[in-house]
């Protein structure tokens, strides 16, 4: 019996971030079964056990740029597992991570299918070859999808405002700032596979140092707007920050400023842009873009400009703020003209090139493409798996009966008290890992707005 004369095997997500990355991971899993596709979704760290676990007919990783991981996909192609690169971060605004993310320097890897947020990573995918194999596909940006119906209801339904104060958003982007209160190898290491291949990251320090800085001065901005007394604020740290140097900022600030500005590290990114009126973010930020996307007028604060970090061209689609003494007037301009119609095009513009015009289908066209390879796939040989296959499969089903990821380490906070820096990076990786109730939770978001949308009796595709 043929793959097309049986049930077809299931495919394996790999989810890197649960904050930035399950609900999409999520979305793209409910088209599968849709399309009569079982997906699991399990953290990266779990790329060698899920072959054992649920012997998939492709396992989907969210780059090919390791040599563990390079390695692996050939040791797949030889057992007659697809494989693929969804990108979590897939726009490349530089020329140097274009080339990088586009193969340059991982040329021996097998992949099968290379989903693309835009046509430049296409045409770079292209140029360089590196994967000749690969069918390469513009999708767009699947997160995104989260800002039209019906799955903007996934994450947002318009709530009674507890008080006409106007909601005000502020996003941080400093994720390097952590290494630089880490030991400096830690930096090092992190960016050991670029730092000697490409100029753009030669100076890495420089880069750390900056995010570390614009931490520091990130509340320093929000201390006007609180003081003004007119607004709710909410502040939401990047998925790669914690929470803590925001507090420690925010407990040292006067009672009258500090109940004016919370903090909200868990929400969905796209449930806290459409519940705001304006969205303030540190420099080259995408949830400038998100904003856009979501209708809502945006201000950039800037900081360094470090080449590293600063995009000129996304920079041009937003308003721009140096000087926390001039936030509490631009907010009020802003508002006062909140569609920003001086920069609708070129926002229209940006959007069309690097994120293929958002449109709310992305994960349905991954889904789609996904579901037809694994259906019309030949069977993989199982005959080929290891003893060390099954002992990893027994250790990721393990693992998730007692409802933790893969990597989880039941002694790492014994570990943390022995050797605090040691292990940071370590408890950074599991605590940004995907656990089952966490798919559960979404999946379960997902099924009741489905189910609600289908009970409707005329069905509308235009987003909030």
């Amino acid at each position: 019996m043929n793959a097309s004369e049986s049930s077809p095997p299931p495919v394996v997500l790999l989810v890197d971030n649960r904050k930035r990355d399950l609900d999409q991971a999520a979305l793209i899993a409910h088209q599968l079964r849709n399309l009569g596709v079982e997906c699991f979704l399990e953290p990266l760290e779990a790329f060698r056990a899920v072959v054992g676990a649920y012997r998939p007919g492709m396992i989907i990783f969210n780059h090919m740029m390791a040599s563990h991981l390079v390695t692996w996909s050939n040791r797949l192609a030889d057992i007659g597992v697809l494989t693929a690169v969804l990108s979590n971060e897939g726009m490349y605004l530089k020329s140097d991570d274009m080339r990088f993310n586009s193969g340059q320097f991982h040329r021996d890897g097998h992949l099968d299918f290379f989903f693309c947020w835009n046509s430049q990573h296409r045409d770079g995918l292209l140029t360089e070859r590196a994967y000749r194999d690969a069918r390469v596909e513009v999708v767009g940006v699947p997160r995104f999808d989260f800002y039209f119906e019906p799955w903007s209801r996934v994450v947002y339904e318009k709530p009674s405002r507890p008080s006409d104060r106007k909601r005000i958003l502020a996003c941080t982007n400093f994720g390097l700032a952590k290494f630089w209160e880490l030991p400096r190898a830690a930096g090092d290491k992190f960016f050991s596979a670029w730092a000697s291949r490409m100029p753009l990251y030669e100076d890495y320090w420089g880069a750390i140092q900056s995010h570390w800085k614009s931490q520091q001065k990130f509340i320093e901005y929000l201390r006007p707007l609180a003081g003004t007394g007119k607004y709710d604020i909410i502040l939401r740290p990047h998925p790669t920050e914690g929470r803590a140097v925001y507090e420690n900022s925010l407990s040292q600030l006067p009672a009258s400023e500090r109940e004016r500005i919370s903090i909200d590290s868990e929400s969905n990114i796209s449930k806290l842009i459409l519940g705001c009126d304006i969205e303030i973010s540190g420099e080259s930020c995408t949830t400038a873009v998100e904003s856009w996307i979501a209708g809502k007028p945006t201000i950039e604060l800037i900081f360094d400009r470090h080449p590293m970090l600063y995009s000129e061209e996304r920079s041009q689609g937003n308003v721009h703020c140096g000087d926390p003494a001039d936030l509490p007037a631009m907010v009020a301009s802003q508002l006062a003209n909140p569609a920003q119609t001086e920069l609708r095009d070129v926002r229209q513009s940006y959007l069309e090139k690097w994120c293929a015009t958002p449109d709310g289908n992305a994960c349905r066209r991954v889904a789609e493409i996904v579901a037809q390879a694994v259906k019309s796939k030949r069977p993989a040989d199982w005959s080929k798996l290891t003893l060390n296959d099954h002992r990893r499969s027994a250790k990721l089903k393990f693992f998730r009966r007692l409802g933790e990821p893969y990597h989880f380490d039941p002694l790492l906070q014994i570990k943390r008290w022995l050797s605090r820096d040691r292990y940071a990076i370590r408890q950074i990786a599991q605590d940004k890992a995907v656990r089952p109730a966490d798919v559960i939770a979404a999946r379960n978001r997902l099924n009741s707005v489905a189910n609600k949308e289908a009970a409707r009796p005329n069905v509308s595709s235009a987003h909030e």
